[in-house]
């Protein structure tokens, strides 16, 4: 492992997270490969067994992007090569918006809260911006769950809607 000021720390983290996180190095780098425009209409979801599952809007936007195929698998070999993603599959999902959108400005329970989970020996500015991120996305699970949103069973993330699984993992074998 590299020192903690470099990049580096994330794969050490992901390390530990287990077995095959390497594979998945295509889902974290997705929008360098293919661009900001593109990453918006086709959102990956996982790879397994070098194929890339991509979550895409309508029939039209497979059938494109199953034309660009060769290049983004190029792309990624070069990008992205512990992925080892020699295929795509797409999996066409209706992405409705939500009926009010959701924003709850991080107070100091949730920066306090941000504080104790992020790791002190982070390089200041990363430390940071991560700190931010997470006492926002602390402050929008609390004002869903307060919302009457509920906890995914399987990923735990706050979720409003149906069911008892969130929209992706409802997606996911």
């Amino acid at each position: 492992m590299k020192g903690m000021n470099s990049p580096f720390w994330l794969e050490a983290l992901a390390k530990s997270w287990g077995k095959g996180w390497e594979e998945q190095e295509a889902v974290w780098r997705w929008r360098e490969v293919v661009g900001g425009g593109l990453s918006k209409l086709a959102r990956p979801l996982y790879v397994e067994r070098g194929v890339l599952h991509l979550a895409v809007p309508s029939p039209v936007v497979a059938n494109e992007l199953r034309l660009w195929e060769k290049e983004i698998i190029s792309r990624l070999a070069n990008m992205a090569p512990k992925s080892g993603v020699k295929e795509l599959r797409f999996r066409i999902v209706s992405e409705a918006k939500p009926a009010q959108e959701i924003k709850a400005e991080p107070g100091a329970k949730e920066v306090r809260r941000a504080e104790a989970l992020i790791p002190e020996n982070l390089p200041n500015p990363l430390r940071t911006k991560i700190l931010r991120l997470l006492a926002q996305v602390l402050s929008q699970e609390e004002s869903i769950l307060a919302r009457g949103g509920r906890r995914c069973r399987r990923c735990g993330v706050a979720f409003l809607g149906d069911g008892e699984e969130c929209p992706l993992c409802r997606l996911l074998p």
